[in-house]
Protein backbone atom coordinates (compact mmCIF):
# COMPACT_ATOMS: atom_id res chain seq x y z
CA UNK A 1 0.00 0.00 0.00
CA UNK A 2 1.52 3.53 -0.71
CA UNK A 3 0.12 6.37 1.36
CA UNK A 4 0.18 9.47 0.92
CA UNK A 5 2.69 12.19 2.75
CA UNK A 6 2.56 12.57 6.15
CA UNK A 7 3.88 15.74 8.13
CA UNK A 8 4.42 13.96 11.78
CA UNK A 9 5.65 16.72 13.80
CA UNK A 10 4.16 15.22 17.34
CA UNK A 11 4.95 15.52 20.94
CA UNK A 12 4.42 13.28 23.59
CA UNK A 13 2.46 13.41 27.56
CA UNK A 14 2.02 11.76 30.21
CA UNK A 15 -0.29 11.01 33.16
CA UNK A 16 0.39 13.48 36.38
CA UNK A 17 2.64 10.08 37.92
CA UNK A 18 4.37 10.92 34.86
CA UNK A 19 4.76 14.28 33.78
CA UNK A 20 8.00 15.77 34.97
CA UNK A 21 10.28 12.93 34.26
CA UNK A 22 8.99 11.99 30.68
CA UNK A 23 6.89 14.99 29.43
CA UNK A 24 8.85 14.51 25.78
CA UNK A 25 8.49 15.66 22.38
CA UNK A 26 8.14 12.22 20.58
CA UNK A 27 9.39 12.57 17.11
CA UNK A 28 9.15 15.19 14.66
CA UNK A 29 10.31 13.09 12.55
CA UNK A 30 8.89 15.63 9.38
CA UNK A 31 7.06 13.55 6.46
CA UNK A 32 7.28 9.69 7.34
CA UNK A 33 5.72 7.16 5.64
CA UNK A 34 4.30 4.17 6.05
CA UNK A 35 0.75 4.75 7.40
CA UNK A 36 0.77 7.69 5.63
CA UNK A 37 4.42 8.51 6.11
CA UNK A 38 6.84 9.73 3.90
CA UNK A 39 9.82 7.68 5.42
CA UNK A 40 8.97 5.54 2.01
CA UNK A 41 7.75 6.41 -1.32
CA UNK A 42 6.15 2.91 -2.12
CA UNK A 43 5.70 -0.10 -0.03
CA UNK A 44 5.68 -2.96 -1.53
CA UNK A 45 3.46 -5.29 0.44
CA UNK A 46 0.58 -4.82 -2.07
CA UNK A 47 3.13 -6.61 -4.39
CA UNK A 48 4.30 -9.10 -2.55
CA UNK A 49 1.18 -9.92 -1.16
CA UNK A 50 -0.72 -11.02 -4.62
CA UNK A 51 2.61 -12.36 -5.54
CA UNK A 52 2.63 -14.99 -2.68
CA UNK A 53 -0.96 -15.96 -4.10
CA UNK A 54 0.06 -16.52 -7.59
CA UNK A 55 3.39 -16.32 -8.39
CA UNK A 56 2.40 -16.32 -12.70
CA UNK A 57 5.58 -15.63 -14.74
CA UNK A 58 5.66 -17.50 -17.61
CA UNK A 59 9.54 -17.41 -17.11
CA UNK A 60 9.59 -20.02 -14.42
CA UNK A 61 11.94 -22.66 -14.82
CA UNK A 62 11.08 -26.62 -14.34
CA UNK A 63 13.09 -26.52 -11.56
CA UNK A 64 11.82 -23.33 -9.14
CA UNK A 65 10.15 -24.16 -5.66
CA UNK A 66 6.57 -22.03 -5.34
CA UNK A 67 7.28 -22.99 -1.63
CA UNK A 68 10.72 -21.63 -1.56
CA UNK A 69 9.70 -18.55 -3.58
CA UNK A 70 6.89 -17.57 -1.16
CA UNK A 71 8.70 -18.22 1.61
CA UNK A 72 11.55 -16.28 0.49
CA UNK A 73 8.33 -12.89 -0.80
CA UNK A 74 7.17 -13.52 2.66
CA UNK A 75 10.13 -12.27 4.19
CA UNK A 76 10.75 -9.18 1.76
CA UNK A 77 6.57 -8.50 2.70
CA UNK A 78 7.85 -8.51 6.26
CA UNK A 79 10.84 -6.48 5.74
CA UNK A 80 12.73 -9.52 7.24
CA UNK A 81 15.90 -8.00 4.58
CA UNK A 82 19.45 -9.34 6.46
CA UNK A 83 17.53 -12.61 7.06
CA UNK A 84 16.15 -12.62 3.31
CA UNK A 85 19.81 -11.59 1.88
CA UNK A 86 21.00 -14.72 3.51
CA UNK A 87 18.36 -17.71 2.50
CA UNK A 88 18.34 -15.83 -1.19
CA UNK A 89 22.20 -16.80 -1.91
CA UNK A 90 21.11 -20.29 -0.42
CA UNK A 91 18.40 -20.76 -2.41
CA UNK A 92 18.79 -19.28 -5.82
CA UNK A 93 18.53 -23.00 -7.62
CA UNK A 94 15.29 -23.22 -6.53
CA UNK A 95 13.87 -19.64 -7.62
CA UNK A 96 12.83 -18.83 -11.07
CA UNK A 97 15.00 -16.49 -12.58
CA UNK A 98 12.45 -13.69 -12.58
CA UNK A 99 12.22 -14.24 -9.29
CA UNK A 100 16.31 -14.29 -8.60
CA UNK A 101 15.74 -10.44 -10.13
CA UNK A 102 13.21 -9.49 -8.16
CA UNK A 103 14.72 -10.38 -4.78
CA UNK A 104 17.79 -8.94 -5.89
CA UNK A 105 16.81 -5.48 -7.22
CA UNK A 106 14.65 -5.16 -3.99
CA UNK A 107 17.75 -5.61 -1.89
CA UNK A 108 20.39 -4.09 -3.61
CA UNK A 109 17.73 -0.69 -3.36
CA UNK A 110 17.63 -1.05 0.11
CA UNK A 111 21.15 -1.72 1.18
CA UNK A 112 21.40 2.08 -1.33
CA UNK A 113 23.21 0.16 -4.02
CA UNK A 114 21.05 2.53 -6.21
CA UNK A 115 22.90 1.83 -9.56
CA UNK A 116 23.23 -1.79 -9.02
CA UNK A 117 19.43 -1.87 -8.34
CA UNK A 118 18.60 -0.16 -11.38
CA UNK A 119 20.51 -2.51 -13.63
CA UNK A 120 19.04 -5.43 -12.65
CA UNK A 121 15.48 -3.66 -13.00
CA UNK A 122 16.69 -3.07 -16.60
CA UNK A 123 17.82 -6.73 -16.98
CA UNK A 124 14.44 -8.30 -15.98
CA UNK A 125 12.53 -5.96 -17.57
CA UNK A 126 14.35 -6.38 -21.06
CA UNK A 127 13.79 -10.50 -20.18
CA UNK A 128 11.14 -10.80 -18.71
CA UNK A 129 8.80 -7.41 -18.94
CA UNK A 130 6.03 -8.65 -21.28
CA UNK A 131 5.45 -12.04 -19.24
CA UNK A 132 5.31 -10.47 -16.04
CA UNK A 133 1.68 -9.76 -14.63
CA UNK A 134 1.01 -5.98 -14.42
CA UNK A 135 1.18 -6.25 -10.36
CA UNK A 136 5.08 -6.48 -10.58
CA UNK A 137 5.19 -4.03 -13.06
CA UNK A 138 3.93 -1.74 -11.32
CA UNK A 139 6.28 -2.75 -8.03
CA UNK A 140 9.01 -3.01 -10.32
CA UNK A 141 8.56 0.85 -11.95
CA UNK A 142 7.69 2.04 -8.72
CA UNK A 143 11.03 0.44 -7.38
CA UNK A 144 13.01 1.98 -10.75
CA UNK A 145 11.18 5.57 -9.21
CA UNK A 146 12.83 5.21 -5.78
CA UNK A 147 15.79 4.34 -6.88
CA UNK A 148 16.34 7.48 -8.96
CA UNK A 149 14.80 9.37 -6.55
CA UNK A 150 17.85 8.87 -4.29
CA UNK A 151 19.94 9.80 -7.28
CA UNK A 152 17.59 12.91 -7.10
CA UNK A 153 17.29 12.54 -10.58
CA UNK A 154 13.90 13.97 -10.05
CA UNK A 155 12.63 13.92 -13.98
CA UNK A 156 13.59 10.34 -14.26
CA UNK A 157 11.98 9.04 -10.96
CA UNK A 158 8.61 11.20 -12.02
CA UNK A 159 8.66 9.31 -15.51
CA UNK A 160 9.01 5.61 -13.53
CA UNK A 161 6.59 6.96 -11.26
CA UNK A 162 3.99 8.15 -13.90
CA UNK A 163 4.33 4.36 -16.05
CA UNK A 164 3.39 2.64 -13.10
CA UNK A 165 0.19 4.63 -12.07
CA UNK A 166 -0.61 5.45 -15.57
CA UNK A 167 0.54 1.50 -17.44
CA UNK A 168 -0.18 -0.52 -14.54
CA UNK A 169 -2.08 1.78 -11.91
CA UNK A 170 -5.41 -0.44 -11.94
CA UNK A 171 -3.45 -3.13 -10.44
CA UNK A 172 -3.80 -0.94 -6.90
CA UNK A 173 -6.56 -0.36 -5.12
CA UNK A 174 -8.81 3.17 -5.51
CA UNK A 175 -6.53 4.01 -1.88
CA UNK A 176 -3.03 3.17 -3.00
CA UNK A 177 -3.68 4.70 -6.34
CA UNK A 178 -4.71 7.93 -4.97
CA UNK A 179 -1.37 7.81 -2.18
CA UNK A 180 0.43 7.23 -5.21
CA UNK A 181 -0.65 9.84 -7.65
CA UNK A 182 -0.16 12.47 -4.28
CA UNK A 183 3.59 11.27 -3.92
CA UNK A 184 4.10 12.02 -8.23
CA UNK A 185 2.59 15.29 -7.21
CA UNK A 186 6.12 16.25 -5.21
CA UNK A 187 8.07 15.11 -7.54
CA UNK A 188 6.58 15.79 -11.38
CA UNK A 189 7.23 19.83 -10.11
CA UNK A 190 10.70 19.27 -9.98
CA UNK A 191 11.65 17.64 -13.37
CA UNK A 192 13.08 20.78 -14.97
CA UNK A 193 15.83 21.19 -11.78
CA UNK A 194 18.82 19.65 -12.27
CA UNK A 195 20.13 16.79 -9.30
CA UNK A 196 20.75 18.18 -5.74
CA UNK A 197 24.31 18.33 -5.77
CA UNK A 198 27.28 18.77 -2.20
CA UNK A 199 30.46 20.47 -2.36
CA UNK A 200 32.87 18.76 -0.18
CA UNK A 201 36.52 18.40 -0.98
CA UNK A 202 37.42 17.76 3.09
CA UNK A 203 36.11 16.87 6.05
CA UNK A 204 33.65 19.74 7.32
CA UNK A 205 32.53 20.03 10.72
CA UNK A 206 29.73 21.95 12.05
CA UNK A 207 28.46 23.10 15.47
CA UNK A 208 25.24 22.25 16.43
CA UNK A 209 22.89 23.18 19.62
CA UNK A 210 19.74 21.72 21.27
CA UNK A 211 16.54 23.15 22.08
CA UNK A 212 14.41 22.53 25.10
CA UNK A 213 12.81 19.32 23.49
CA UNK A 214 16.78 18.28 22.64
CA UNK A 215 16.35 17.97 19.53
CA UNK A 216 19.26 18.55 17.00
CA UNK A 217 19.40 22.26 15.51
CA UNK A 218 21.94 23.35 13.00
CA UNK A 219 22.17 26.46 11.05
CA UNK A 220 21.04 26.31 7.46
CA UNK A 221 21.93 29.34 5.26
CA UNK A 222 19.75 30.25 2.02
CA UNK A 223 18.94 33.70 0.61
CA UNK A 224 21.27 35.53 2.65
CA UNK A 225 19.17 34.14 5.43
CA UNK A 226 19.78 31.88 8.17
CA UNK A 227 17.59 29.75 10.59
CA UNK A 228 17.90 27.03 12.75
CA UNK A 229 16.60 24.25 11.37
CA UNK A 230 16.42 20.75 13.15
CA UNK A 231 18.58 17.79 11.44
CA UNK A 232 16.41 14.58 11.42
CA UNK A 233 16.80 11.19 9.74
CA UNK A 234 13.31 10.79 10.93
CA UNK A 235 12.37 13.04 8.07
CA UNK A 236 12.23 11.53 4.51
CA UNK A 237 11.78 15.23 3.30
CA UNK A 238 13.47 17.89 3.82
CA UNK A 239 10.63 20.65 5.10
CA UNK A 240 10.11 24.54 6.03
CA UNK A 241 7.33 26.78 6.81
CA UNK A 242 5.92 29.00 4.25
CA UNK A 243 7.38 32.43 6.10
CA UNK A 244 10.70 30.75 6.37
CA UNK A 245 10.77 29.83 2.45
CA UNK A 246 9.82 33.05 1.74
CA UNK A 247 12.66 34.90 4.22
CA UNK A 248 14.94 32.68 2.55
CA UNK A 249 14.24 32.91 -1.00
CA UNK A 250 13.03 29.17 -1.35
CA UNK A 251 11.00 28.99 -4.40
CA UNK A 252 7.80 27.65 -4.10
CA UNK A 253 6.72 26.29 -7.58
CA UNK A 254 3.34 25.28 -8.84
CA UNK A 255 2.39 22.31 -7.25
CA UNK A 256 -0.10 20.62 -5.05
CA UNK A 257 -0.41 17.37 -2.89
CA UNK A 258 -1.60 15.96 0.15
CA UNK A 259 -0.22 14.97 3.50
CA UNK A 260 -1.53 14.09 6.83
CA UNK A 261 -0.31 14.25 10.13
CA UNK A 262 0.65 11.84 12.60
CA UNK A 263 -2.84 11.14 14.06
CA UNK A 264 -4.25 10.38 10.46
CA UNK A 265 -5.69 14.48 9.29
CA UNK A 266 -5.18 15.60 6.20
CA UNK A 267 -3.27 19.07 4.96
CA UNK A 268 -2.44 20.56 1.82
CA UNK A 269 1.49 21.15 1.32
CA UNK A 270 3.35 22.30 -2.01
CA UNK A 271 7.00 21.97 -3.24
CA UNK A 272 9.45 24.37 -3.40
CA UNK A 273 12.78 24.34 -4.04
CA UNK A 274 16.27 26.39 -2.99
CA UNK A 275 19.31 27.19 -5.40
CA UNK A 276 21.64 26.89 -3.10
CA UNK A 277 21.85 26.13 0.80
CA UNK A 278 24.89 25.94 3.25
CA UNK A 279 24.12 23.56 5.85
CA UNK A 280 26.56 25.09 8.40
CA UNK A 281 29.80 25.25 5.81
CA UNK A 282 28.69 22.63 3.27
CA UNK A 283 26.95 24.05 0.33
CA UNK A 284 24.60 21.96 -1.84
CA UNK A 285 22.40 23.34 -5.22
CA UNK A 286 18.99 22.47 -6.05
CA UNK A 287 17.72 21.37 -2.77
CA UNK A 288 13.99 20.09 -2.53
CA UNK A 289 11.13 21.26 0.14
CA UNK A 290 8.07 20.81 1.19
CA UNK A 291 6.62 23.58 1.68
CA UNK A 292 3.80 23.81 4.52
CA UNK A 293 1.77 26.34 6.46
CA UNK A 294 3.00 27.82 9.40
CA UNK A 295 0.76 26.27 11.63
CA UNK A 296 1.56 22.96 10.48
CA UNK A 297 4.71 23.63 12.14
CA UNK A 298 3.41 24.81 15.56
CA UNK A 299 2.90 23.60 18.89
CA UNK A 300 1.20 26.31 20.64
CA UNK A 301 0.25 23.95 23.51
CA UNK A 302 4.22 23.81 24.24
CA UNK A 303 5.25 27.15 22.87
CA UNK A 304 7.61 25.61 20.20
CA UNK A 305 7.60 26.91 16.60
CA UNK A 306 9.89 25.26 14.20
CA UNK A 307 11.06 26.90 10.62
CA UNK A 308 12.10 23.69 9.13
CA UNK A 309 13.74 20.71 8.80
CA UNK A 310 17.07 19.18 7.37
CA UNK A 311 15.58 15.65 6.27
CA UNK A 312 16.95 12.65 4.61
CA UNK A 313 17.89 13.55 1.27
CA UNK A 314 20.33 16.15 2.19
CA UNK A 315 22.00 14.17 4.88
CA UNK A 316 21.65 11.29 2.48
CA UNK A 317 24.52 12.59 0.00
CA UNK A 318 26.70 13.64 3.20
CA UNK A 319 27.55 9.66 3.13
CA UNK A 320 29.08 9.74 6.16
CA UNK A 321 27.65 11.66 9.47
CA UNK A 322 29.59 11.65 12.68
CA UNK A 323 27.48 13.48 15.49
CA UNK A 324 29.27 13.81 18.86
CA UNK A 325 28.10 14.75 22.43
CA UNK A 326 29.99 17.93 22.68
CA UNK A 327 27.33 19.35 19.87
CA UNK A 328 28.86 19.10 16.60
CA UNK A 329 27.99 17.16 13.28
CA UNK A 330 31.27 16.34 11.08
CA UNK A 331 30.30 15.81 7.23
CA UNK A 332 33.00 12.70 5.90
CA UNK A 333 34.51 13.59 2.56
CA UNK A 334 35.72 9.99 2.21
CA UNK A 335 33.63 7.40 4.55
CA UNK A 336 35.16 5.11 6.72
CA UNK A 337 34.97 1.11 5.61
CA UNK A 338 34.22 -0.92 8.43
CA UNK A 339 33.44 -4.70 8.62
CA UNK A 340 30.09 -3.59 9.66
CA UNK A 341 26.80 -4.44 7.87
CA UNK A 342 23.11 -3.64 9.98
CA UNK A 343 21.87 -0.80 8.42
CA UNK A 344 19.31 -0.62 5.25
CA UNK A 345 16.66 1.94 3.67
CA UNK A 346 12.86 1.43 3.73
CA UNK A 347 12.20 3.84 1.08
CA UNK A 348 13.86 7.20 2.59
CA UNK A 349 13.99 5.98 5.64
CA UNK A 350 17.49 4.28 7.90
CA UNK A 351 16.52 0.92 9.64
CA UNK A 352 18.72 -0.54 12.39
CA UNK A 353 19.46 -4.11 13.27
CA UNK A 354 18.81 -3.94 17.34
CA UNK A 355 19.57 -7.21 19.48
CA UNK A 356 17.73 -6.97 23.24
CA UNK A 357 17.53 -10.03 25.28
CA UNK A 358 17.13 -12.80 22.96
CA UNK A 359 15.82 -11.29 20.13
CA UNK A 360 16.87 -9.14 16.59
CA UNK A 361 14.84 -6.25 16.20
CA UNK A 362 14.88 -3.97 13.61
CA UNK A 363 14.19 -0.42 14.44
CA UNK A 364 14.09 3.23 12.74
CA UNK A 365 16.56 5.56 13.24
CA UNK A 366 15.25 8.86 14.24
CA UNK A 367 16.90 11.89 15.81
CA UNK A 368 14.06 13.62 16.11
CA UNK A 369 13.18 12.11 18.70
CA UNK A 370 14.70 11.93 22.03
CA UNK A 371 13.24 8.92 23.47
CA UNK A 372 12.97 5.04 22.32
CA UNK A 373 9.45 3.79 22.18
CA UNK A 374 8.83 0.19 20.93
CA UNK A 375 5.67 -0.41 18.62
CA UNK A 376 2.05 -2.55 19.26
CA UNK A 377 4.54 -5.41 17.16
CA UNK A 378 7.09 -5.85 19.71
CA UNK A 379 4.00 -5.17 22.76
CA UNK A 380 2.08 -8.41 21.18
CA UNK A 381 5.49 -10.52 20.84
CA UNK A 382 5.99 -9.84 24.83
CA UNK A 383 3.25 -9.26 26.66
CA UNK A 384 3.74 -11.22 29.82
CA UNK A 385 6.92 -9.80 30.15
CA UNK A 386 5.74 -5.86 29.98
CA UNK A 387 2.64 -6.72 32.17
CA UNK A 388 5.30 -7.89 34.74
CA UNK A 389 7.84 -5.00 34.57
CA UNK A 390 5.95 -2.76 32.87
CA UNK A 391 4.02 0.26 34.44
CA UNK A 392 1.02 1.20 32.66
CA UNK A 393 0.59 4.84 31.27
CA UNK A 394 -1.61 6.94 28.78
CA UNK A 395 0.42 8.88 27.01
CA UNK A 396 -1.12 11.92 24.76
CA UNK A 397 0.44 12.25 21.41
CA UNK A 398 -0.13 15.38 19.76
CA UNK A 399 0.60 16.04 15.76
CA UNK A 400 -0.60 19.36 13.84
CA UNK A 401 -3.91 20.31 14.59
CA UNK A 402 -4.80 16.73 16.26
CA UNK A 403 -4.13 15.10 20.30
CA UNK A 404 -5.17 11.48 20.42
CA UNK A 405 -4.89 9.56 23.68
CA UNK A 406 -2.94 5.79 23.39
CA UNK A 407 -2.54 2.95 25.73
CA UNK A 408 0.89 2.46 26.65
CA UNK A 409 3.72 0.70 29.23
CA UNK A 410 6.67 2.78 30.52
CA UNK A 411 9.92 -0.13 31.28
CA UNK A 412 13.02 0.67 32.97
CA UNK A 413 16.47 -0.24 31.85
CA UNK A 414 15.79 -1.82 28.43
CA UNK A 415 19.33 -3.50 27.13
CA UNK A 416 20.25 -2.81 23.15
CA UNK A 417 23.42 -4.46 21.42
CA UNK A 418 23.94 -1.88 18.22
CA UNK A 419 26.67 -2.45 15.95
CA UNK A 420 28.69 -4.65 18.60
CA UNK A 421 28.25 -1.86 20.91
CA UNK A 422 26.11 -2.63 24.26
CA UNK A 423 24.38 -0.58 26.52
CA UNK A 424 21.44 -0.21 28.62
CA UNK A 425 19.08 3.13 28.89
CA UNK A 426 17.02 4.12 31.66
CA UNK A 427 13.63 3.53 30.21
CA UNK A 428 11.53 2.95 26.30
CA UNK A 429 7.87 3.88 26.11
CA UNK A 430 5.58 0.59 24.57
CA UNK A 431 2.82 1.37 22.61
CA UNK A 432 -0.01 -1.41 23.23
CA UNK A 433 -2.57 -0.07 19.82
CA UNK A 434 -1.98 1.14 16.49
CA UNK A 435 -2.18 4.72 15.64
CA UNK A 436 -1.20 6.41 11.96
CA UNK A 437 2.80 6.25 13.00
CA UNK A 438 3.29 2.59 13.99
CA UNK A 439 3.78 -0.12 11.05
CA UNK A 440 5.46 -3.55 11.24
CA UNK A 441 8.59 -2.61 12.38
CA UNK A 442 9.72 -3.01 16.08
CA UNK A 443 10.15 0.48 17.26
CA UNK A 444 12.21 4.25 17.19
CA UNK A 445 15.30 4.36 18.34
CA UNK A 446 15.96 8.31 19.55
CA UNK A 447 18.46 10.34 21.58
CA UNK A 448 18.42 8.38 24.05
CA UNK A 449 19.73 5.86 22.26
CA UNK A 450 21.66 7.58 19.37
CA UNK A 451 23.58 9.73 22.10
CA UNK A 452 24.52 6.85 24.66
CA UNK A 453 28.11 6.90 23.49
CA UNK A 454 29.91 10.06 22.69
CA UNK A 455 30.36 9.64 18.87
CA UNK A 456 27.59 7.97 16.63
CA UNK A 457 28.78 7.12 12.97
CA UNK A 458 25.96 6.91 10.30
CA UNK A 459 27.23 5.66 6.90
CA UNK A 460 25.21 5.44 3.98
CA UNK A 461 27.96 4.34 1.60
CA UNK A 462 28.47 0.84 3.40
CA UNK A 463 25.18 1.42 5.08
CA UNK A 464 26.24 0.73 9.29
CA UNK A 465 25.14 2.66 12.21
CA UNK A 466 28.15 2.55 14.85
CA UNK A 467 29.47 4.19 18.24
CA UNK A 468 32.48 5.26 19.90
CA UNK A 469 33.46 6.65 23.29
Amino acid sequence: MLTIPVLSLQFLTFPDNLTEKYTVFLQHNFFKNKDVKLNNFFDMKNIILILLCAITLASCSPKSNPATERQLLQMLDKMDIFRLEAQLEENKSQLSKSIVLYLEASLQNVFNRTDKSLQTIDVLLNKYGKTMNDTLLNGVYMMKSMNLMKQNRYRESAEAMKIALERYGHASDSIDLANAWDVYHIIEPLKTFLPQKMHITSDVTIPVSRNRFDHLMIRVTSGGQSEDFIFDTGASFSGVSESAAQRMGIRVLESSTNIKNSTGSKFHSKVGIADSLWVGDVLFENVAFLVVSDDLLSFPEANYYVHGIIGFPVMYQMKEIRIRKDESITVAAYPTKRNLHNLFLDGLYPIVQVETDNDTLLFKMDTGSNVTYFYEKYYIAHQDEIHEKAVPSTPRIGGAGSIIDIEAYYMENVPFVIGGREMTIPGAIIYTEKNASHDSYDGVLGQDVLMHFNQLILNFEDMYLTFED
